[in-house]
């Protein structure tokens, strides 16, 4: 099999590299570098057609190390092996079996199987890895409950676990900061067992508004390990905390908070004038949302970028840090991304900036959407004057 040829990686690397030195001791994060080691780019310019990539939104890869990448623009999934070699595309735009309306995330369970939630068609999917329906199931729209669209799922015995600020809660209840963040569902998603964890208990006030509203397209990444039920959460705004919820006599318990590293310069500003939203409007991470007594105005400055349980037990999490942008929107636009390491017992042991990304909009995603089984990470590259790409690396461990 034909790897990726390394005067691609060499570019790449020396982008990153150039990132680096752009850097002003002003915008740096606390630590020092850490490099990665590039192992394939999907997406270049250089690259074939089947090769080329319109948004990429979630990527996944199974037993055999091929990589799934659903792509919204569209409305396919493209599989490449383990080195970056085109196999096969699936999906398509359509109404029929096997084609999608609108990809929001995919997933792959446990058993190789590939789970799609398609807004368009109101339906929760599951398909093989050749792209052929396994089984579909609609989303309930007229039963007294709020939509469930999860941002991340999970499966365990004969329940799914996602997360989704109060999706799945009856529509009369509760109050807003009483909404829980994890939802508990049968397999088919047409069951709702529990929730819990309301928003409340991240420690915002009332007079946090802005953030709630935040949560509702950026609610944060969390992780399932394998060998034991636990889940590890980072909020989708990143204050330091991380949250790590075990699962007690059929309950899910919190168990632990985890103190990262904190944003160098605070998780968000929120605005109280429209004068300060204009000034800054159109950098990303500055928001205006109306909603039940609004406009809530802000500018966030830290969000989540991946968290995820590695093979030996220890918990590594990506966080992204907007830089200032007060004087030019190319400033505002740059995403520094930083890493840290937690051994076992929840104490940070490594923690550096890895590299910075040029952005024309706050994402929706997490930055660094995979981990595989042999601790690959999966970046989502959406450059902000350049061609999306899906960069597979590896942190030096």
């Amino acid at each position: 099999m034909r790897r990726i040829p390394k005067v691609i990686i060499a570019v790449v690397l020396l982008l990153i590299s150039c990132a680096k030195e752009q850097r002003s001791e002003e915008t740096s994060p606390a630590g020092g570098d850490l490099p990665i080691e590039i192992i394939t780019e999907i997406g270049l310019a250089d690259q074939p057609i089947e090769y080329q990539l319109g948004q990429p939104i979630a990527v996944r890869t199974d037993s055999a190390g091929n990589i799934y990448i659903a792509d919204r623009a569209s409305l396919t999934v493209k599989v490449f092996d383990g080195y970056g070699n085109y196999l096969r595309s699936f999906g398509g735009r359509g109404r029929g079996p096997g084609e999608f309306q609108h990809i929001n995330f995919m997933e792959i369970t446990d058993e190789g199987t590939l789970f799609f939630l398609d807004r368009g068609k109101l339906e929760y999917i599951y398909m093989n890895v050749q792209g052929e329906i396994i089984d579909t199931y609609t989303i309930p729209i007229a039963s007294g409950r709020l939509q469930y669209y999860p941002h991340r799922v999970f499966w365990y015995e004969d329940k799914t676990i996602g997360i989704r600020r109060g999706g799945g809660l009856p529509t009369e209840y509760p109050p807003p900061f009483d909404r829980p963040l994890f939802h508990i569902f049968s397999r088919d998603f047409q069951e709702h067992y529990e929730s819990f964890f309301p928003f409340r208990e991240l420690g915002y006030t009332e007079e946090e508004h802005f953030i709630w509203n935040t949560f509702g397209y950026l609610p944060g990444c969390m992780d399932f390990p394998d060998s034991n039920p636990s889940i590890i959460y980072s909020p989708g705004v990143y204050n330091g905390m991380l949250y790590e919820f075990t699962l007690s006599n059929g309950q899910w318990e919190a168990a632990r908070t985890l103190q990262g590293t904190p944003p160098y310069k605070g998780s968000y500003d929120i605005y109280t004038s429209e004068d300060m939203y204009f000034r800054n409007e159109g950098i990303p991470g500055v928001n205006r949302i109306y909603f039940s007594g609004g406009p809530f105005m802000g500018r966030l400055y830290s969000i989540d970028a991946g968290i995820y349980y590695l093979s030996d037990g220890r918990i590594v999490h990506f966080y992204g840090e907007w830089r200032g942008g007060d004087t030019t929107l190319e400033e505002g636009n740059t995403l520094d991304v930083s890493v840290q390491i937690f051994d076992e017992d929840g104490s940070v042991i490594t923690q550096g900036y890895i590299t910075s990304l040029q952005m024309d909009r706050r994402p929706s995603y997490t930055i660094i959407n995979w981990k595989d089984d042999e601790d690959n990470f999966y970046l989502l590259n959406l450059p902000k004057d350049d061609i999306p790409t899906v960069i597979k690396f590896r942190l030096d461990l």
